[in-house]
């Protein structure tokens, strides 16, 4: 598939699209990573961002796609790891 075949759905750390992926894959969405090398180097530079990794998704698979990423984006919070320190 051509570079034109696929729509943007989602963009972030490397964690939150490679997790997204799975999810997609396993609703059966073929879904690819863009800039998961840089994501996974550097994730606290590019987070958000223009370098941030993104998820792909043919357009074809847009209807199926939407509904799952909308409810991954309403529960992906990135919180700061908190723990007790006595």
């Amino acid at each position: 598939m051509l570079h034109e075949d696929f729509s943007v759905v989602y963009s972030g750390t490397i964690v939150e699209a490679d997790l997204l992926k799975c999810l997609l894959e396993g609703a059966g969405v073929y879904a690819v990573l863009e800039n998961e090398f840089i994501g996974t180097i550097a994730p606290y530079v590019f987070r958000g961002g223009a370098g941030a990794v993104k998820v792909l998704v043919a357009k074809g698979d847009m209807d199926q796609a939407r509904s799952i990423v909308e409810d991954f984006s309403g529960k992906a919070t990135t919180k700061p790891n908190l723990r007790l320190v006595k």
